[in-house]
């Protein structure tokens, strides 16, 4: 991990780089707004790469019942107490439960690694039950293509400045610097393009079916297992 991220500022970092006391701070963004309506009523949500529980926040609030899960205790700690925390790396995720919904946000799955990746994709697969759907967010490959060093925007009083951008094939290395009031925070990264077709065919080949791209950047696909395993 510690070999594609890192991080830097205030407070503690995590081993992908995530800024404890930066993402505390975060407000919810709509980052779930895509996907929010495929959630049923009620649901058991388990949360892969929860952090402080931005969006486990706006789960709960629709109802649902979360078990929120990272390798970060820092990160857990900032999660509301309705909340099942669980300690533990995605990959090595092993619970009894099986889930109504499996959620994979914050870019996950553009991990370089393609071992990581299937890894991810594998821990979910055996937590979803038989009528369960993943919910997986995904970088925009166009995005990853032509983001370029000096872009700036800024929401929710933080300003965000991409650093730094260099490419080699389909991974690219960049570092982002986030400016709010109580302070600066950075997080260098490696994410891998991934196009549509990519992206279908590794969900294929970890046993999802039915897969549905939600919202009109595509940036959220929904898929429901082919099988559950045993």
């Amino acid at each position: 991990m510690h070999a594609h991220f890192s991080g830097s500022g205030p407070g503690a970092q995590a081993r992908d780089g995530c800024s404890v006391e930066f993402y505390r701070e975060l407000p919810y963004l709509g980052e779930l707004d895509d996907v929010l309506s495929l959630l049923p009523g009620g649901a058991d949500v388990l949360e892969l790469g929860c952090g402080p529980g931005r969006l486990t926040r706006v789960l709960i609030e629709r109802g649902a019942r979360v078990t929120a899960v990272d390798n970060s205790p820092q990160m857990l700690a900032g999660l509301p107490a309705a909340a099942t925390p669980v300690l533990s790396d995605i990959e090595a995720l092993a619970l009894a439960a099986r889930f109504d919904v499996v959620l994979l946000a914050s870019y996950l799955i553009n991990h370089p690694e393609p071992a990581v990746r299937c890894a991810f994709l594998d821990a979910a697969q055996r937590h979803l039950r038989a009528s369960g759907i993943l919910l997986l967010q995904c970088h925009e490959p166009d995005w990853l293509r032509t983001v370029t060093a000096g872009t700036v925007s800024s929401v929710a009083g933080t300003r965000f400045e991409i650093e730094r951008v260099r490419r080699d094939g389909p991974k690219v290395a960049m570092t982002v610097r986030y400016d709010r009031a109580t302070g600066c925070w950075r997080q260098s990264f490696v994410a891998e393009i991934l196009d549509d077709e990519q992206m279908e065919r590794m969900l294929a080949g970890a046993g999802f079916a039915d897969l549905r791209w939600q919202g009109a950047r595509r940036r959220w696909v929904a898929a429901r297992p082919a099988f559950v395993p045993a």
